[in-house]
């Protein structure tokens, strides 16, 4: 089997657009040393999706959308997960809608608020971008 450092290279996973799946979201949040349980990974690859889909995200982006996201699990204060203006919030709220109509998703977003330290109540779709 050929390796990329066969030839002095790493692996790359490109994890800042609308076409990333869950596991590169999961290996990014681990080499920025997070834990999270799989299904707050598949919620926080939703928003890098829907985000994705808005504008142009780079690696910065995502990882302060990773980070942002689980500072919010673990804290009573919520951070906005990047600064958007209001015509690109409403484009997040609607492209986010559009990818929680999958039919698991209810499913993973209690999965996520079980596991998550903060009840559900104090969460809101909204309050998560600013």
């Amino acid at each position: 089997i050929i390796t990329p450092s066969d030839f002095g290279m790493s692996r790359y996973v490109h994890f800042a657009s609308r076409l990333t799946g869950w596991n590169a979201i999961k290996s990014r949040a681990e080499q920025l040393g997070f834990k999270m349980s799989d299904a707050q990974i598949k919620s926080v690859t939703v928003k890098i999706k829907a985000l994705a889909d808005v504008r142009p995200l780079a690696i910065d982006d995502a990882d302060s959308i990773i980070r942002n996201f689980h500072f919010n699990l673990h804290s009573d204060k919520e951070r906005p997960l990047l600064e958007l203006t209001s015509a690109e919030k409403k484009a997040f709220a609607a492209k986010e809608k559009e990818l929680n109509g999958v039919a698991e998703k209810r499913q993973l977003d209690e999965e996520v608020d079980a596991e998550s330290e903060e009840p559900a109540a104090k969460k809101s779709r909204d309050a998560t971008v600013a």
